[in-house]
């Protein structure tokens, strides 16, 4: 009856120090050195976890000694985040020698510092520690549970490092459960993160350990060649990076390969016993040098000097019962076993037969193994239809943002259309508004050319043909009186006087001294010739000002129509003129106390008209306001520009 023994790496999550192209030696003798020179409390404790660390896989007595050290440092600075570091590096000193109370006990005070702390990260990072210590004392459940819940806090956090740190310690698991296709898909995500990364010793020291792991799930699969493959490859990268424990492992595995592979004991496979039995010694655990001696047992087995192999195994077997090392008790019971049956001692072959049914109970049942793999089932379970809820949410996202997308692009539309439509009609009224104003120029260059002719004609009128009808008048005199004589004479009288009204209509001769003058003068005018008195107010400083001849007309002619009007509408007693200035403009008030004016009376005045007082207004830049009210009188205010 052959047995095999698996040398399975869990590996814990330590605050490794990145060293680039050095061995773990090396860097121990720089942190000793470092001690010598004059550093301070706070370096000299870090110094001390760093070597508590690096010692791990060189040796476990130094590393103990180096992390007594740095509690006490830890305590004396009251540096609690190095305390809870300090207790979690040798919780994995503890968990590498096997001494798995210790190790949960150191790692357990870590857990209380880091709890009090809030150090979400670093509490995952310790249930992946202590998820290791349940898959080595064969609490698989428990193991199992807090892997993936470790796994789930470094996937969500993004901590990919971590990660494949978990995913390799679930791969272990699974050799455990000899479920070595998933095993091997753990371990191979987990070295293949690895071997991406920057070949530091941490990365070196991790994939030492991961190759053999992997290689031990080719040796439980049977495929040995991939198995010495990876043994071979760990080993190279464990004497690369000094770490001992690594090169011990990878060594007795060779020759346990080696003894598989040809059912018998030669010198290749004695030489690595050997070389793994130099390298447990210089680590000094004890549990991995009796673990040895299990292998050199088990080589005399097969080559059949069962003495030797007998003395070794009840040599080795209090130790392991009193460290309570199941894994191995579980490979003396059953080596005992065999050579109790090839001497024929049937009663000691059925009590270590015994023995070793019940050890392998109590190491791994069915029920547990079926529930830690439906724990790693649902896990991923879980995690697939997150990942599909996500993505169907992310669907469900994307609609909205089409949707909305879409209300944008046909509210953008529709904005668009409305700025559109509205720039278009802002356009069309400044088009009106310049057709407006270009014909508003027309109409007032017109009306200043007919303004500027009438004053023309009214002068040629009164210089050129009043002037010749009275030389006719003159000549007519002179000569003798008779009756067709007088005739003419009469007629030219008519014509003179004629041609003065036509000269009188086109241009006020009151106009010649000005428009104050004339306002003056249509007073006398009112006040003489109606019933209605007129009272005027014009200021002095008023006076002073200059109006162009053709705005000196169109004043007149609105005030002379806007009188007319309230004397002949509003039956009114009296009519008061003012001007006054105000700020740049002069206001022109005309104010009766008659009976009001209607709409029909201003639409159906004679003369100008209402219309055209407007346009004159309008033409001069001015504006017009009118207040009436039935038997309250009107108030016309005309508001014209000063500059005239």
């Amino acid at each position: 009856m052959k047995t095999k023994t698996l040398f399975l790496f869990v590996f814990s999550l330590f605050a490794f120090h990145s060293v680039f192209s050095q061995d773990l030696q090396q860097v121990i003798n720089e942190k000793k050195s470092k001690l010598t020179t004059n550093v301070d409390l706070k370096e000299k404790a870090t110094i001390y976890s760093d070597l508590t660390w690096y010692y791990a896989s060189i040796s476990i007595d130094s590393a103990l000694v180096y992390g007594k050290k740095a509690i006490n440092s830890a305590e004396e600075l009251g540096d609690k985040t190095l305390l809870s570091q300090v207790y979690s590096d040798l919780g994995a000193v503890h968990f590498r020698n096997n001494d798995y109370k210790k190790s949960e006990e150191n790692y357990l005070k870590s857990y209380k510092i880091r709890k009090e702390q809030g150090n979400k990260a670093g509490i995952a990072k310790l249930n992946n520690n202590l998820a290791n210590i349940y898959q080595s004392t064969f609490r698989y459940k428990k193991a199992m549970q807090m892997y993936l819940e470790a796994l789930q806090y470094f996937e969500n956090i993004g901590d990919s490092k971590n990660k494949y740190i978990t995913k390799a310690n679930i791969g272990a698991l699974f050799t455990n459960f000899k479920n070595y296709d998933q095993a091997e898909k753990y371990i191979k995500e987990s070295i293949s993160y690895f071997e991406k990364q920057e070949q530091t010793t941490e990365t070196n020291s991790r994939l030492c350990e991961y190759y053999l792991n992997i290689g031990k799930n080719y040796q439980g699969k049977k495929d040995y060649e991939k198995a010495q493959t990876f043994f071979d490859k760990s080993l190279k990268i464990c004497q690369q990076v000094g770490n001992n424990q690594g090169i011990a492992f990878s060594a007795r595995n060779k020759a346990n390969l080696i003894l598989m592979k040809k059912q018998k004991a030669d010198s290749l496979a004695l030489a690595n016993i050997k070389t793994s039995e130099q390298y447990r010694k210089i680590l000094h655990s004890k549990i991995d040098i009796e673990s040895n001696e299990l292998e050199l047992a088990q080589n005399y087995i097969v080559s059949n000097d069962l003495v030797k192999a007998k003395k070794i195994l009840l040599k080795i077997k209090p130790v392991f019962e009193k460290e309570k090392s199941q894994d191995n008790l579980l490979s003396v019971y059953n080596l005992l076993t065999e050579i109790y049956h090839k001497t024929n001692q049937s009663d000691s072959a059925d009590f270590y037969f015994k023995r070793y049914i019940k050890t392998n109970d109590n190491l791994i049942n069915t029920s547990i193994r079926e529930e830690s793999t439906e724990l790693e089932q649902k896990y991923e379970t879980e995690k697939k239809q997150n990942l599909i809820n996500q993505q169907q949410f992310e669907i469900k996202q994307k609609n909205i943002w089409l949707i909305f997308g879409g209300i944008l692009f046909l509210t953008t539309l529709i904005s668009a259309f409305f700025i559109y439509k509205n720039y278009k009609n802002k356009q069309d009224k400044k088009l009106q508004k310049e057709i407006f104003r270009q014909k508003e120029m027309e109409t007032k260059a017109l009306f200043e050319g007919e303004q500027n002719e009438r004053i023309r004609i009214a002068r040629d009128l009164h210089d050129s043909v009043g002037q010749m009808l009275s030389l006719v008048k003159m000549n007519l005199s002179s000569q003798e009186q008779t009756s067709e004589n007088d005739n003419v004479q009469s007629l030219v009288d008519k014509t003179i006087s004629e041609v003065r009204n036509i000269s009188h209509n086109l241009i006020p001769e009151e106009l010649n001294f000005g428009i104050f003058p004339a306002l003056e003068n249509l007073t006398d005018k009112v006040n003489s010739s109606s019933k209605t008195k007129m009272e005027l107010q014009i200021p002095d400083e008023i006076k002073a000002i200059k109006f162009q001849k053709q705005n000196e007309l169109s004043i007149y002619r609105i005030v002379q129509e806007v009188v007319n009007n309230m004397i002949k509408h509003s039956d009114a007693s009296s009519v008061n003129l003012s001007i006054k200035k105000l700020e740049n403009s002069l206001v022109i008030s005309i104010k009766d106390n008659g009976k009001g004016l209607d709409d029909d009376s201003i639409s159906n005045s004679s003369g100008i008209g209402w219309k055209n007082i407007n346009a004159r207004v309008h033409m001069m830049d001015g504006k017009i306001k009118i207040e009436s009210e039935k038997l309250a009188g009107t108030q016309i205010e005309i508001t014209l520009p000063q500059n005239g």
